[in-house]
């Protein structure tokens, strides 16, 4: 994109948000990137977990896959690296510009945020969280590993309890913090989708205010607003919104992402697409907003 037909695109998307009725808010992993949260920045891991760049680990993602299961041998290690992970990206980590500047596009419209991310970065800008839908999970949040019940457990004294007395030799938790279930006794685990274990049902509660959303907005002007959203859960996002856009005849399409930002023939002249840092194209869609006479 030439930087004509990039400051063209921003005008053109802060017409369609400015003539808008409802905005709906679809974001992905590469919106928390664009926050400073990414998880293959190798400097980032160096700076916000020394102890495992030390052991060889070079990334974010890359702890997580190499923790990504606990078992009797690995527990107390695997549990040593999330505790650390949730303490930082979850309750360490400020709200990102590009989140708050997100607010600030749309606080004066009647909007809807459906998110995969679980870093809980929409609640820290102000969303209300009553208009947020998060199906993946939350990190913020604990689930019986069996699940023996539909509850959720605020983790965030368990994890803080992990952290303060981590054995920082051996990066290992105490047997007695590793937490476990209050209902049942079997251990706790992230609520995240991962396997047939993850409890939905407490996220699911918020699908009927999604959907009566969609319903009104079809009585007025709708912009979806994808940011950073790419393949990897293309049926949660993408694909829902390309299909909205198809089938609404005053819906609008705003992509977002550093790749994969075509679109399928049948919206492709009802949308825009940014090949650029989100972060970047928010802030400049805000400012053509204010500007507009």
């Amino acid at each position: 994109m030439t930087q004509n037909g990039y400051r063209e695109s921003v005008a053109a998307a802060a017409g369609l948000l400015e003539e808008a009725d409802f905005v709906l808010i679809g974001a992905g992993a590469g919106l928390s990137a664009a926050a400073g949260l990414n998880y293959q920045d190798a400097d980032l891991f160096a700076r916000w977990y020394p102890q495992f760049y030390n052991l060889g680990i070079r990334s974010i993602w890359e702890g997580i896959t190499t923790h990504w299961a606990p078992n009797d041998k690995n527990r107390k290690r695997f549990w040593a690296f999330w505790a650390h992970h949730i303490q930082r990206i979850r309750y360490d980590a400020p709200a990102g510009l590009v989140y708050l500047n997100l607010r600030h596009l749309v606080a004066k419209k009647e909007h809807f945020v459906i998110s995969t991310n679980v870093d809980g970065q929409f609640q820290k800008a102000g969303f209300d969280p009553q208009l947020l839908f998060t199906p993946q999970g939350d990190y913020g949040q604990f689930q019986c590993d069996q699940p023996c019940c539909d509850a959720l457990f605020d983790n965030r004294s368990r994890v803080e309890q992990m952290n303060v007395h981590l054995d920082p030799h051996e990066l290992k938790v105490r047997e007695e913090d590793i937490p476990r279930c209050p209902r049942c006794g079997s251990f706790l685990e992230r609520n995240l989708r991962r396997d047939e274990h993850f409890l939905e049902a407490p996220h699911m509660k918020k699908r009927p205010a999604y959907e009566q959303f969609l319903n009104r907005s079809q009585d007025g002007k709708l912009v979806l607003l994808e940011l950073g959203v790419g393949f990897n859960t293309p049926s949660i996002i993408r694909w829902p919104f390309e299909r909205i856009t198809a089938r609404l005849s005053n819906a609008s399409l705003i992509r977002m992402n550093l790749t994969d930002v075509e679109f399928p023939p049948a919206v492709a002249e009802k949308s825009i697409g940014f090949p650029t840092d989100c972060a970047r194209v928010v802030e400049d869609v805000l400012e053509s907003t204010f500007r507009r006479p």
